[in-house]
């Protein structure tokens, strides 16, 4: 059976095609077209291509639907790096989230985002905020609202200070089971201060005061994996 995201058409070398013969018998054969190198890197924007790439119909990318058993959201306020977003896919992918809200930054079908994902982007239900910072915004707070009064609670995250005044939880001192939106910000900025007004609760990682803040990639790892490491162990 043909699963939703396989790709519509497979471009090869004949190098790559003899270098992995396992591997290329796995793939359908009727989706495959043997291209020369030329080809191939006028094809995609990859400087080192490695022999193969896909092609993949917009309509295989999972649409957000809220789904009742929805029961963990990512937030991305304006994340700006391709890296970075492409990373967050992969990390929330493996962490069992349920799906990703985006105000606005990097677009997840951009070839960076794509390629930094491994893949996940296929496999991930996103809802992207457009417009101007104004209606993003207002668009992210109404949905976040939404997801409130179905009982989710919504989690900011902030840098690690000990002398800031606004309190924060320490990352494995929130209920993980619960139903949890949360929230990372912007490389630069941070959370937008509307959503920090409207969502007042935040969560924080502990590290060394020589350094200001972590990397948003980096701080997703920890908080995301904590929640699936309590329900792995919640049901052992």
């Amino acid at each position: 059976m043909k699963s939703k995201n396989a790709p519509s058409k497979i471009i090869v070398t004949e190098k790559w095609l003899r270098k992995n013969l396992n591997l290329s018998k796995k793939l359908d054969q009727s989706l495959i077209t043997i291209v020369s190198e030329d080809v191939l890197a006028s094809a995609i924007s990859t400087i080192n291509p490695d022999g193969i790439a896909a092609l993949v119909e917009i309509s295989a990318i999972p649409n957000y639907q809220f789904n009742i058993k929805d029961d963990f959201v990512l937030v991305l306020d304006r994340i700006q790096d391709p890296g970075n977003m492409g990373n967050l896919f992969r990390t929330a992918l493996a962490a069992g989230v349920d799906a990703i809200f985006l105000a606005g930054g990097a677009h997840p079908l951009g070839q960076k985002v794509l390629r930094a994902s491994s893949g996940s982007v296929f496999h991930m239900p996103f809802l992207r905020f457009d417009g101007t910072e104004e209606e993003i915004l207002n668009s992210l707070l109404k949905s976040l609202s939404e997801l409130s009064n179905v009982g989710f609670k919504i989690f900011s995250t902030s840098s690690y200070n000990k002398s800031s005044k606004k309190p924060s939880k320490l990352y494995w001192e929130v209920d993980w089971s619960r139903r949890t939106a949360l929230i990372l910000g912007n490389e630069g900025q941070g959370i937008h201060k509307k959503i920090q007004e409207a969502f007042n609760e935040t969560i924080t990682i502990p590290h060394s005061e020589l350094v200001e803040s972590l990397n948003v990639a980096c701080v997703a790892v920890p908080l995301l994996l904590e929640r699936k490491r309590v329900a792995y162990t919640s049901n052992k």
